[in-house]
């Protein structure tokens, strides 16, 4: 968004500090190395305020406790103004709190820092350079994260679910994975100049379906290998729905391409349901 004049992007709680001061990259100086190892190991969950469910967060909070016994893995929690009001309703105390806080009821935050009154709480003017969900992001990557999944970023907003493609796009940029997870949709984004391969279990996919978009331009030289429709060196248009609902065949679909970005969409037609959060059926979906 461009930035409107007499706007400063400022949180309330620092004012001599702007965000882009607060976000920029760190130098790689002395102890870079112990930063970059811990950019390996720590995954940090962004809670926006879109679409979780009740049946998806049991799922991610099985998760994030696991890691919680290992200090050099335990995850970074982040609530992003109204995701805060959905890990609140489960018990959950996030490492970070930020935003505005506009879309949260109405005295939410402040009964909140009553009761939390250690919490980190960052808050932020409305009138930001950055949506409440990046503005999370960014802080996860600036403490270190080597891995970034977003959960309630999709929803009825669309202009949110597509700025939220967008900050996939800052995390590819930036070295870093980054995942956008909802009920029946898991998101990532790869590539660059020089293309990119991944491969999915069959027994591990969010979903049935795998779709695939040009994201900001064709994709060239397009293989999949162990899925329903096979290509290989395919030019995968910017323009029109060619790569959309494949399915995997094999134990594994591999997908490698020479240039551009991919965006991959792992989709199922009903959200994730109860006996697949308790692990009942072998295809339970995976956020490892």
């Amino acid at each position: 968004m461009m930035k409107k004049p007499g706007r400063t992007g400022k949180r309330i709680d620092m004012p001599e500090e702007t965000e882009r001061g607060r976000f920029a990259e760190e130098p790689e100086t002395a102890g870079s190395n112990d930063r970059i190892e811990k950019k390996m190991s720590r995954t940090g969950y962004v809670f926006c305020g879109g679409d979780i469910s009740d049946m998806l967060l049991p799922l991610v909070v099985q998760h994030i406790s696991r890691g919680k016994g290992d200090s050099a893995r335990k995850p970074y929690v982040i609530a992003a103004d109204r995701g805060l009001v959905w890990l609140d309703g489960h018990g959950v105390e996030p490492d970070l709190v930020v935003g505005d806080f506009d879309s949260s009821p109405s005295g939410f935050i402040d009964d909140y820092r009553s009761r939390h009154p250690n919490a980190e709480i960052r808050t932020y003017n409305p009138e930001k350079d950055f949506t409440d969900s990046e503005i999370g992001v960014r802080a996860a990557v600036d403490a270190g994260c080597g891995r970034v999944v977003m959960i309630g970023a999709t929803g009825s907003r669309l202009d949110h679910v597509l700025g939220n493609l967008q900050v996939l796009a800052y995390l590819l940029e930036t070295g870093i994975r980054g995942e956008i997870v909802d009920p029946c949709n898991r998101i990532t984004l790869h590539g660059g100049a020089r293309g990119g391969r991944l491969s999915i279990r069959k027994k591990e996919q969010w979903g049935k379906y795998v779709s695939l978009f040009a994201f900001g331009g064709d994709v060239e030289g397009l293989t999949l290998t162990g899925f329903h429709y096979n290509v290989n060196n395919f030019r995968l248009s910017s323009v029109g729905s060619r790569a959309v609902s494949n399915e995997i065949d094999a134990d594994e679909g591999t997908i490698s391409f020479r240039r551009g970005r991919l965006l991959v969409i792992e989709s199922r037609d009903t959200p994730v349901g109860r006996t697949e959060l308790a692990g009942c059926r072998q295809e339970e979906p995976s956020l490892s």
